[in-house]
């Protein structure tokens, strides 16, 4: 089967992709990733509920990589190497946006940092042009590892993510070359058929505990830094990361970071009374079931009654 195809494609040949108002964008657009997808012989599910996974997409390659992005083994050997072919499985995260001014503003708050290298972020451009649309195809180790080699500022630094709306304006599209820019390194090697490449690349399953171990470190080494964004001065900014790398060096285990949240559960038992603390707990439960449920599977209303039933239980 060649590989010369055109990609991403409009399965909906009576609509035009950015037609539709921001009620129902998100369904639609999802609907149009997943058709996409299944085209090149993946296989697409939903998940049960939204937990920042938009789709799950599974498909049958060669180890050695033999496999064509439009094709898929389905209980063959790869024709190439006679390998047996193996699994590979992606979560995906999606984000459409149409273009403001040629920028792609999007927003990745903290819990959309996933230390699964199969997680993948699918922006989606949706109106490029008229008639065009893009897909960038970022798995989260390779997005991570873009700011530390580029030096880039950092989105992930704890300032970042608790002041203003978190919108990330830097990803841009130039109409006279058809190129696209993170500021000023090209993006174009995350774009549509290239981003697929990476994504059906069989390495990542085949070493996943090593690959989760560095995405791990890359994440650490962004979000454990303090940006003095516009409110501090450089100095102050070194004084708390020198200060907050002491302290983290004191909890660089797991076993470390459980014993430390005993004790706080402890301090919390011995400084509070009991129905303060039972309240904190239920709280902390809530928000728990909210992350898990996904904010857009509950309505405003529903949160705010769930609110008032653990306020007049105290």
């Amino acid at each position: 089967m060649s590989e010369d195809f055109v990609f991403p494609i409009n399965p909906f040949e009576d609509v035009k992709p950015s037609d539709f108002n921001k009620l129902n964008k998100k369904h639609v657009t999802e609907d149009f990733v997943e058709e996409n997808f299944k085209k090149l012989g993946w296989e697409v599910y939903k998940p049960f509920s939204d937990t920042g996974i938009d789709r799950i997409i599974c498909k049958t390659v060669c180890p050695k990589g033999h496999t064509k992005l439009n094709e898929t083994l389905n209980g063959k050997k790869c024709p190439k190497c006679n390998s047996t072919g193996v699994e590979i499985r992606r979560f995906l995260q999606v984000k459409t946006r149409e273009l403001k001014n040629n920028i792609f503003g999007f927003t990745l708050k903290s819990k959309d940092i996933r230390i699964d290298p199969r997680h993948i972020y699918l922006l989606y451009s949706d109106n490029t042009s008229k008639d065009k649309q893009d897909f960038f195809i970022i798995p989260v180790k390779e997005y991570l590892k873009f700011f530390i080699d580029n030096d880039c500022n950092n989105p992930f630094a704890p300032t970042s993510f608790r002041k203003g709306n978190n919108k990330l304006n830097s990803l841009r599209y130039n109409p006279e070359t058809d190129e696209w820019f993170w500021g000023d390194v090209d993006w174009d090697g995350f774009r549509n058929k290239n981003g697929l490449k990476n994504l059906q690349n069989p390495s990542v399953d085949l070493d996943l505990d090593n690959q989760i171990i560095k995405t791990r470190e890359y994440a650490d080494a962004l979000q454990r830094e303090f940006s003095k964004g516009r409110s501090y001065s450089e100095e102050v900014e070194d004084s708390i990361n020198d200060e907050l790398k002491e302290k983290l060096s004191l909890y660089s285990s797991p076993e470390e970071i459980l014993e430390l949240r005993k004790k706080v559960e402890k301090k919390l038992k011995e400084t509070c009374d009991k129905i303060t603390f039972e309240s904190m707990k239920k709280y902390f439960e809530f928000i728990k079931t909210i992350e898990a449920i996904g904010e857009d599977e509950v309505n405003e209303e529903e949160i705010k009654e769930e609110i008032n039933k653990l306020e007049d239980e105290d």
